[in-house]
């Protein structure tokens, strides 16, 4: 017996180790998301100025556009996988498991006090699409006439994910505040943010998403 948990304690350690080892490359490779975009905006612009007063486009803008482009999305599609990492992990340590006495009377009282009304338990994520799942769908109820929280919600609802969750797919996967991604729905220009960043998507983000 002493020797399974000796074993026992090892992997304890290893898959510790290994959480932190991961958790530790998702913050090195991570970047500030908006500096990458806000660097394709100006080279757009750039580009755009160029072609309007007749001048040649550098091959190297176009391809540095395009890197830049490329490098952001890779960045957002990393800050989604850290994220839904964090999630699960935080579902597994959630689930069942056996409890001792102390932990039954515990759990026991804690079942027993009331839930505030805006409780919500702890989801996973369900490896969603950042724009079909979450963007697309909360942008749409909002346009419909719903604040940010009710949208949130609702698709939280729909998904079985957390809220936090929602509300970081459409801010934080985007590089920016729930102060700004309301102003942008409400302005529409959220359209110019989306296009950009799924610009290989454009054709369902006109589709779904009708000026």
């Amino acid at each position: 017996m002493m020797h399974n948990l000796n074993d026992l304690k090892s992997k304890i350690e290893q898959v510790i180790s290994e959480a932190k080892d991961l958790i530790s490359l998702f913050k090195r490779e991570i970047s500030d998301p908006q500096k990458s975009l806000q660097a394709a905006k100006e080279i757009e612009s750039t580009v755009e100025r160029m072609k309007k007063q007749g001048l040649p486009v550098p091959e190297e803008l176009n391809r540095l556009k395009l890197q830049l482009t490329i490098s952001h999305q890779e960045n957002e599609e990393m800050s989604v996988l850290y994220g839904n990492f964090l999630d699960t992990l935080l579902n597994l340590t959630s689930s069942d498991a056996p409890l001792t006495g102390k932990d039954r009377r515990r759990k026991s009282v804690k079942s027993n006090q009331r839930k505030p009304p805006d409780y919500e338990k702890p989801l996973g994520t369900k490896g969603y699409s950042n724009l079909e799942d979450y963007l697309i769908p909360v942008i749409k109820l909002m346009w419909k006439g719903q604040n940010h929280k009710e949208a949130f919600r609702q698709i939280a609802k729909k998904l079985d994910v957390r809220y936090n969750t929602v509300s970081a797919q459409c801010t934080r996967a985007l590089g920016l505040t729930t102060d700004e991604f309301v102003a942008k729905v409400q302005s529409r220009t959220i359209l110019d943010l989306i296009e950009s960043k799924y610009s290989n998507q454009y054709q369902i983000i006109r589709s779904e998403l009708k000026r």
